[in-house]
């Protein structure tokens, strides 16, 4: 028997100034079937929008260019097309409320647990490929 490919669950962009923390994440969701592009920073990570194209934005909250302009940049862009979240060291209602008001579909505090990073992430992907599939029957 010819084992087949699978197709990715999602393309996942990851942005985190923190070196340690884009590798641990990056390959966890690598692992659970995710495509991975990282980016060092928030500017890099909007750039990237001009060259690619992602189901998911992970963006740290405190970058030199802010997770929530990656992610306002994201949504202004894509809508509900891409599904956003942030990263956040601060567990505060300002910080959610913040990151919420800018277009996050969510907020995960830091460290961020991996197996419940990686559930929402994939509830999130297969969330996305169902409204596609429904948008491309009713086309």
């Amino acid at each position: 028997m010819i084992a087949r490919e699978q197709a990715p669950l999602a393309r996942v962009l990851l942005a985190d100034d923190d070196p340690q923390v884009l590798r641990s994440l990056a390959s966890s969701l690598t692992r659970a079937g995710f495509t991975v592009t990282t980016a060092d920073d928030g500017a890099p990570a909007i750039a990237l929008a001009e060259a690619a194209t992602f189901d998911i934005v992970i963006a740290d909250l405190n970058m030199r260019t802010s997770g929530t302009s990656v992610v306002h940049h994201y949504k202004r862009r894509y809508g509900a097309g891409v599904y956003c979240a942030v990263l956040s060291g601060d567990d505060d209602d300002t910080t959610r409320q913040a990151c919420l008001e800018a277009g996050a579909d969510d907020v995960f505090v830091k460290p961020a647990p991996a197996a419940a990073l990686r559930r929402r992430l994939t509830e999130a992907a297969l969330a996305l490929r169902a409204a596609a599939d429904a948008h491309e029957r009713s086309a």
